[in-house]
């Protein structure tokens, strides 16, 4: 598990730190919390997918289940007392909605959901170090 994910985990102090947090959204996609927003319809083509595999698409469903596991996760972040993921949580929460919003193909979280969805018709593909290297890609 990244280490800003574990219970007792700081906030980050510094750049730096933030940087290293931003890199665990990878595993944070396969917490219990946000298994059910990873969306179960069909992803033809090859591995990785490329983000224009996703336009057109209504990601209304993704954001708003997303939501709610970041809520759930973050009750899990403050029961754990982990900063890093407290801090993840927020700052994923913030992107996701509001004037903030980032279009579903640009978030960090939805990305790697998308990710997921896609990698479920390829042997191997569907693991958090697997998402992570798609997601260097995703461009």
């Amino acid at each position: 598990m990244h280490p800003a994910l574990h219970p007792g985990s700081p906030p980050p102090a510094d750049d730096e730190d933030v940087e290293v947090v931003l890199r665990a959204v990878p595993e944070l996609a396969f917490f219990p919390e946000l298994q059910p927003c990873v969306p179960t319809d069909e992803v033809a083509g090859p591995w990785p997918p490329r983000r224009e595999t996703f336009a057109g698409r209504d990601f209304e469903a993704l954001r708003a289940g997303a939501l709610r596991g970041l809520g759930a996760l973050a009750d899990r972040a403050e029961r754990e007392r982990s900063g890093g993921m407290a801090f993840l949580v927020r700052t994923l929460t913030y992107f996701l909605v509001g004037p903030a919003a980032l279009p579903a193909v640009e978030h960090p979280l939805l990305v790697a959901l998308l990710l997921r969805s896609a990698a479920r018709a390829h042997e191997g593909a569907d693991t958090a170090l697997e998402i992570a290297r798609a997601m260097d890609r995703w461009g």
